[in-house]
């Protein structure tokens, strides 16, 4: 006989799924954030970007981290003003993680060859999201590397 058992169809897909939401339901417990800092179990974090400091310019992951964490928290139109990319990554995530959940139940459910069809479909959709997201993120970030520099012209 070859391939997985049939009692293990559609458990990595699942548990992977699971997994992600997990970490996104933890981190959102566990960090809360403004738009000057971060907290972590209501602790402040002191961090600083090293670009932003010795150069006066932000690097292209300045802000990231209070996006994704005012998205966890619901907080959009803040998380796009600081930085457009993290409700993407936010929203990716979990849309990745219940595609997965759905794949390992369909596996489980139909043992057939539309398992494959509907992997192929997910991996398809993934690369597209993570493309697309890439290019608000970049778009995002030389935003506001334009407005620095300009900023340092005037």
């Amino acid at each position: 006989m070859t391939g997985a058992p049939t009692s293990r169809l559609g458990l990595a897909p699942a548990a992977a799924g699971a997994a992600i939401l997990s970490q996104l339901a933890v981190l959102r417990l566990a960090l809360d954030a403004d738009a000057t800092s971060v907290r972590f179990l209501g602790r402040a974090l002191d961090w600083r970007c090293a670009m932003r400091s010795e150069l006066g310019l932000p690097c292209p992951a300045c802000g990231m981290t209070r996006s994704v964490v005012l998205s966890l928290h619901g907080r959009l139109a803040e998380a796009w003003d600081i930085a457009p990319g993290g409700p993407p990554v936010v929203l990716g995530l979990a849309i990745v993680a219940l595609a997965l959940l759905w794949l390992g139940w369909t596996q489980r459910r139909r043992r057939s060859p539309a398992g494959v069809r509907i992997a192929r479909w997910i991996r398809r959709g993934v690369l597209a999201y993570m493309g697309a997201a890439t290019v608000v993120w970049l778009a995002g970030w030389a935003a506001a590397l334009a407005a620095a520099l300009g900023k340092r012209i005037l």
